[in-house]
């Protein structure tokens, strides 16, 4: 499972699938203001960020994510090593598979706290601007408040 988070493809795609969870969540978000203020006679100030930009200035996510999955998979190794060594085939079968979906949920786990880290940040500089709704820029065609710099220097300080 390593190999699978050092190859750059396989990052672009976790990096995707946390986008499009921001995206939905976002949109979620939209939804629920427009609705509180009154459907289409509402004013809202709509801010744009780009999930590549902000992945791509703030390695240190990635590389942070890759560490601590790199450690879990490696105690994951430990701990098959240390039991298996007196089970026969389908009990090693059977703790493998055990272990490769704690694997799943230590990676689902690391995607979901990325995905807040973001979203907390994109809400406080949202906030600081004034601004009601925050899309990604590959569902905005034109306009919004491009907010991705400062997004991204609010993850950098928020380690």
């Amino acid at each position: 499972m390593m190999r699978l988070l050092n190859n750059k493809k396989n990052v672009k795609t976790v990096s995707i699938i946390v986008g499009v969870l921001f995206v939905i969540s976002v949109g979620a978000l939209a939804y629920t203001q427009m609705a509180g203020h009154g459907g289409s006679n509402a004013i809202s100030n709509i801010g744009v960020i780009d999930m590549q930009r902000i992945v791509e200035s703030n390695p240190n996510l990635v590389q942070d994510a890759q560490q601590e999955y790199a450690a879990y998979n490696e105690e994951l190794q430990k701990e098959f090593n240390e039991k298996s060594a007196n089970l026969d085939e389908a009990g090693k079968a059977k703790l493998s598979d055990e272990l490769r979906q704690k694997l799943q949920d230590k990676q689902q786990t690391i995607q979901e706290n990325l995905k807040k880290r973001v979203d907390e940040a994109s809400k406080t500089v949202a906030d600081g601007k004034g601004l009601s709704v925050v899309l990604s820029r590959e569902s905005v065609l034109f306009g919004g408040t491009d907010i991705t710099e400062q997004v991204s220097k609010k993850l950098a300080e928020t380690k």
